[in-house]
């Protein structure tokens, strides 16, 4: 009993500790999304992939993981944000051009390394205010690197590989120009 209670202790000390790999800045190097249809559901079809030098703020993305489990999401790669949102179509009525733009997205996020997933939990205050959860498998995480897929179905996975900047959280960055449109999907494809 005595053995048990140990190793279960210890497991839970493990835990508390796995999300120390994250802790720094990552930078975005490509990712590989596709956009979804009014239900949610992905489009086999509009795969689309970008590719970005992860140290260069002014025109990519951007994960700063903090040990106290919180971060931030650096965006300076939006060209535009919609405005006048419909929540039966979920789509926007108008854009607004929005170059030289970094959007931060507050986020608290753990690690489960067993299931090999980051949790990451965005609250959104806008069209409406709501937080959203993103599950990412993270399938391969080394010091420098790490891959998260968000896999839909059997041909329809969704990729971000991303770079370690620094091993300590940055400041928040300058405005810089942008060229990605912001469509709804994932978590780096969108909201």
């Amino acid at each position: 009993m005595t053995l048990a209670i140990v190793a279960m202790l210890f497991s839970s000390c493990r835990k508390e500790e796995d999300h120390k790999s994250f802790i720094g800045t990552w930078g975005v190097e490509r990712i590989e999304y596709f956009n979804v249809d009014f239900a949610g559901n992905p489009i086999a079809s509009s795969l689309e992939s970008y590719t970005y030098d992860p140290y260069d703020t002014n025109n990519g993305i951007h994960l700063v993981f903090k040990e106290d489990k919180t971060g931030e999401m650096r965006d300076s790669d939006i060209d535009s944000i919609g405005v006048g949102y419909d929540m039966e179509t979920e789509t926007f009525d108008h854009y607004i051009p929005c170059p030289d733009t970094v959007l931060v997205s507050k986020f608290t996020y753990s690690y489960d390394k067993d299931e090999s997933t980051l949790y990451m939990t965005i609250r959104y205050t806008y069209p409406y205010d709501y937080k959203r959860v993103y599950e990412m498998k993270i399938s391969d995480l080394t010091d420098n690197s790490f891959i998260y897929e968000n896999a839909y179905g059997l041909d329809i996975t969704e990729r971000a590989y991303l770079k370690r900047i620094s091993a300590t959280p940055s400041k928040s960055a300058s405005k810089p120009s942008a060229k990605r449109p912001h469509k709804p999907g994932s978590l780096l494809g969108g909201r």
